[in-house]
């Protein structure tokens, strides 16, 4: 089983369930302790992940998880002010791209090896990526569980489109920087999709 689709049963197992643990999750998926953990770890709702989906309740022996119950102004909220949040930064991040400084080792072996900055970069435009996708992936949910109330339905479908929007403007922007290796810009598109939740939903979004 590959770690998207593993991602994909333990959400639609914890939407179905009080609850569940991880050795309960191990059993019913036959996967590996650690692909188990890193995907819930995640996408785990913390005080510095506050847009993870996964509650863990760690006062029971052994920790319950479950899925956040939460009214949809929240999620809009969320929507709303992440998104205005991170365009300063991007716009930062697509000035370092344009001059293309020392994105690469020079003195690599290989064309694939980024350099610290490189990395620095594409990791964080990854992430802003990776959150977009799970802003849109709740709103989805909501939705087809019938948890958005009828005066927020259209605005629902607003916010869905805006992170689809956004998340179409960052790829067509990235992809219109000029790379002057072709291998050079398969490492980045590698690298830059490296996680779970981007590589999960991005055929299906733009």
């Amino acid at each position: 089983m590959t770690k998207p689709e593993l991602e994909k049963k333990i959400f639609l197992h914890l939407t179905k369930v009080t609850s569940s643990t991880l050795d309960e999750m191990k059993n019913i998926f036959k996967c590996t302790d650690d692909d188990l953990i890193n995907i819930i770890k995640k996408n785990t709702k913390t005080n510095s992940e506050p847009l993870g989906f996964i509650l863990i309740n760690d006062e029971t022996t052994p920790a319950q998880y479950s899925i956040e119950e939460t009214n949809y102004l929240t999620i809009h909220t969320q929507v709303e002010n992440y998104l205005k949040g991170i365009d300063g930064i991007l716009t930062l991040f697509y000035r370092n791209l344009s001059t293309q400084s020392n994105l690469f080792k020079i003195d690599s072996d290989t064309p694939l090896d980024l350099s610290k900055k490189g990395k620095t970069i594409f990791d964080s435009i990854s992430l802003i990526l990776d959150r977009i996708q799970q802003l849109s992936f709740l709103i989805t949910y909501y939705k087809s569980m019938d948890k958005i109330p009828k005066n927020m339905i259209s605005q629902a479908d607003e916010d869905h489109k805006k992170c689809l929007d956004m998340y179409s403007k960052i790829i067509k922007k990235l992809k219109n920087i000029p790379i002057k290796e072709k291998i050079n810009q398969e490492a980045i598109e590698l690298y830059l999709f490296k996680h779970q939740f981007v590589i999960n939903h991005l055929n299906s979004s733009i």
